[in-house]
């Protein structure tokens, strides 16, 4: 199935009306005329599988520790929507299957993320990727798994061959034509802070979709998709919607 992306992806949901990553989160941005989201897939310490950003509990949840130290008892217990608003408490840190129940309920497109750092990319990728394997229908579109990890890429590219996959990083890496076909990328994804027109023109021309992240402005997702930018990530992707 070819990939088809939409202009705008929600990051990580819909974070300015929702708690990130979180099922009410997705829920609205479905609701909102979202498409596709941007998720983040991490382990915990038992390896069980998770959607959640940060490397650490505080920013967000009433929790505290390293996230891939402490195992899924105590995690799947953080309330990630009481420091938001009073209105999501009780939204819990979601155990990936969730997600992707909501997912497929919803019929909403995904890009996943792994989050890991590469000592952790493999075994990241593989558990996640079973876990969606078994649950993705074969008539959505296929999620399109990215990673700033290479480890976990390249893993990637073994466990869902299929599946689109795609490089992310701050900055254009130098060595980005050798290692996306090496891995058979389909996308990058470049922080828009530092990603250039020229830049966009080369990877257009080498074959590749362009993404660019976080986005919240509707002028600068203009110039940016008049660059030849593909999709942007958004926090606020019922505004670039209109």
């Amino acid at each position: 199935m070819p990939l088809d992306l939409p202009r705008v992806i929600g990051h990580r949901g819909t974070p300015k009306r929702a708690p990130e990553n979180s099922l009410a989160g997705f829920a609205l941005a479905a609701e909102a005329g979202v498409t596709w989201v941007e998720l983040d897939v991490q382990l915990s310490a038992d390896l069980v599988p998770l959607v959640y950003h940060d490397h650490y509990l505080q920013r967000i949840s009433d929790g505290v520790g390293h996230t891939i130290e402490l195992n899924w008892d105590y995690l799947r217990e953080r309330d990630i929507g009481v420091k938001f608003s009073p209105e999501f408490a009780g939204q819990k840190i979601p155990h990936w299957d969730e997600v992707l129940d909501l997912l497929v309920e919803r019929r909403l497109g995904v890009n996943i993320e792994i989050k890991a750092d590469d000592p952790r990319g493999a075994i990241t990728a593989e558990i996640g990727l079973e876990h969606a394997l078994a649950k993705w229908p074969a008539d959505l579109a296929p999620p399109l798994v990215t990673s700033f990890s290479r480890i976990a890429i390249e893993t990637s590219r073994d466990a869902a061959p299929a599946w689109p996959r795609g490089l992310v990083a701050h900055a254009l890496p130098e060595d980005w034509r050798e290692f996306c076909a090496r891995t058979g990328c389909a996308t990058i994804h470049i922080s828009h802070e530092s990603l250039t027109q020229e830049q966009v023109k080369a990877i257009k021309d080498a074959g590749y979709a362009v993404l660019s992240y976080t986005v919240n402005e509707l002028e600068l997702a203009e110039k940016l998709w008049g660059w030849g930018v593909d999709s942007v990530f958004s926090d606020r992707p019922e505004l670039l919607l209109g």
